[in-house]
């Protein structure tokens, strides 16, 4: 992690002193700006040569190191600024992410260059403008006039003058001032000072808050403190929108209506607790939607929503328990490669299709065909393929019925006995499945593919809550990412250490921002030349 720590910048060579705020703190940057008026009082003017003191409040190393480059190159920082304002202009598609980070990286005598950036992404541009654009826009105060018709007597060239320090872009966006409403406004919840929700303020800066992963640590305990206000006051309209805005992911509307008053409490407390890239930072999470015809819950990894049941909010723990489990269904989508490739090396778990090939090596795992023909070789696949039928049922398909002394009757042959003792709901007979070479073989008819786990495997499903986790891999992973962040189960103690360490590594650890590297970017584009007309 990165830690940032206040601190102040000085230079009376150059006449400079900047105070260097955290990069979460920008929603402050007024009350920084007084603040850098009040103690700069304190440097004696002996101390600057040239007798100007220019002030800056800037907000992390990127935007100090911006500073500096401007003044070595003779460049004003607020014509920078307002270079960037172009460089977005030419190319628009910067816009269609969030959180822009636009950075002056170097000036040449050729060109002025920007790195563009974006929080939580790693994809990263290189603008270059030429000098004599730079040079046509600063001609005749051209950006200084620019500023002044767009914001008056709140431009960057003018606001500096009436003790406003922060000189940057971002100013520009309506998150700064949201973040700033927010945080007033749960501090005078915490006052116990009225706060009006219906106000046009209060509606304007919801809407313009950064969601999800987007949000500074901070804004997440604001926005819970508007949440438990929300809550006690029996708002539940609000406690909708506020739990959009801190998890990024859509909730039903149904949820305010239903008859189960605290159950957006519970999913906030729950995601909460949850990690942040498994849940905000997850885009393979998109909406929690209340489904009173669905038992129990269910993931749609095509649509990437959740799904639940009445039947699940009757008791608080059921309902975690089942949130938890789809969250995980989200969380295995998000990270499916290290996911499988774990399920299949530390638990067996494997799936192949009923025909062809996947026959094939299915039967190599129970130790290969011996000496069937080709010919009952593929009758036997077709049998297989008419026995697990084709799939989105719990019931098997039709029983193959071969003449009497036929291989498929063999005492001990393991496709058949494979099939015979996966009944419906299978899982539930996972005791009684087929073994060999301490694998167990079984055949799961709602996905219509024929499985096979290890015996290990299934001695930890018996110490798990539920028999489900021996339904397929997909169950067996959403069940245990459930029991691993249940830290109040007793059978969590069940799960093997390296299992418990692989979580740690691999599911719990959060996903870092992406910081603009001082390397050479390669991915770039140059400045568009558009015609005169």
């Amino acid at each position: 992690m990165t830690v940032e720590k206040e601190f102040y910048y000085s230079d009376f060579t150059r006449g400079f002193i900047a105070k260097v705020k955290p990069r979460q703190d920008r929603h402050a940057w007024r009350e920084a700006s007084r603040e850098l008026d009040r103690e700069v009082v304190a440097v004696p003017a002996a101390l600057v040569v040239n007798g100007r003191q220019a002030r800056r409040v800037v907000f992390g190393l990127g935007e100090l190191r911006e500073k500096l480059l401007a003044q070595d190159a003779g460049l004003d920082d607020r014509e920078a600024e307002l270079l960037k304002v172009l460089v977005v202009h030419e190319h628009p598609f910067l816009l269609h992410k969030p959180r822009l980070r636009l950075m002056l990286d170097r000036v040449t005598q050729s060109d002025v260059q920007f790195v563009a950036a974006f929080d939580h992404d790693d994809q990263l541009f290189r603008a270059t403008v030429p000098r004599s654009r730079v040079e046509e826009a600063r001609a005749g105060d051209g950006l200084k006039a620019l500023a002044i018709a767009a914001h008056g007597d709140t431009n960057i060239f003018a606001s500096s003058d009436s003790g406003d320090h922060w000189v940057n872009m971002w100013r520009w966006s309506p998150q700064p001032g949201a973040l700033e409403g927010l945080h007033a406004a749960a501090s005078k919840v915490r006052n116990h000072a009225p706060i009006d929700v219906s106000a046009a303020e209060f509606i304007a800066m919801l809407e313009q808050l950064p969601r999800g992963a987007h949000l500074p640590a901070w804004a997440k305990a604001d926005l819970q403190v508007l949440f438990d206000y929300a809550r006690g006051e029996g708002n539940t309209k609000l406690q909708d929108q506020l739990f959009e805005i801190r998890f990024g992911k859509t909730l039903d509307d149904d949820w305010g209506v239903n008859q189960f008053p605290d159950d957006v409490e519970t999913m906030w407390r729950l995601l909460d607790a949850l990690p942040a890239s498994n849940v905000e930072g997850n885009v393979f999470l998109d909406e929690i939607a209340f489904d009173a015809g669905v038992n129990g819950g269910f993931y749609n990894p095509q649509t990437y929503d959740i799904y639940l049941g009445a039947d699940v909010l009757t008791a608080r723990e059921a309902f975690e328990d089942v949130l938890r489990h789809e969250v995980g269904h989200a969380v295995h989508e998000q990270r499916a490669a290290a996911v499988n490739q774990w399920l299949q090396s530390r638990f067996g778990w494997q799936m192949f299709e009923a025909q062809g090939n996947g026959v094939d090596q299915w039967v190599g795992l129970m130790g290969g065909w011996g000496q069937a023909s080709a010919h009952e070789r593929m009758q036997i696949r077709d049998y297989l393929r008419q026995a697990v039928g084709s799939g989105s049922s719990w019931e098997p398909g039709a029983a193959p019925n071969p003449p009497a002394g036929h291989l498929w009757w063999t005492s001990g042959f393991g496709p058949r006995e494979a099939y015979q003792r996966s009944d419906a709901y299978w899982y539930r007979s996972a005791a009684s499945w087929y073994r060999r070479d301490g694998r167990a073989f079984f055949v799961n008819f709602w996905y219509g593919s024929l499985c096979v786990v290890s015996e290990d495997t299934l001695a930890l499903v018996a110490n798990m809550p539920s028999d489900y986790a021996a339904m397929s891999p997909l169950e067996f992973f959403a069940e245990l990412y459930a029991l691993y962040f249940d830290l109040d189960d007793p059978q969590r103690s069940a799960i093997p250490p390296d299992v418990i360490g692989w979580l740690d590594q691999h599911v719990a650890a959060s996903i870092p921002s992406i910081a603009v590297p001082s390397a050479p970017v390669t991915t770039g584009f140059d400045w568009i030349e558009r015609p005169a007309s």
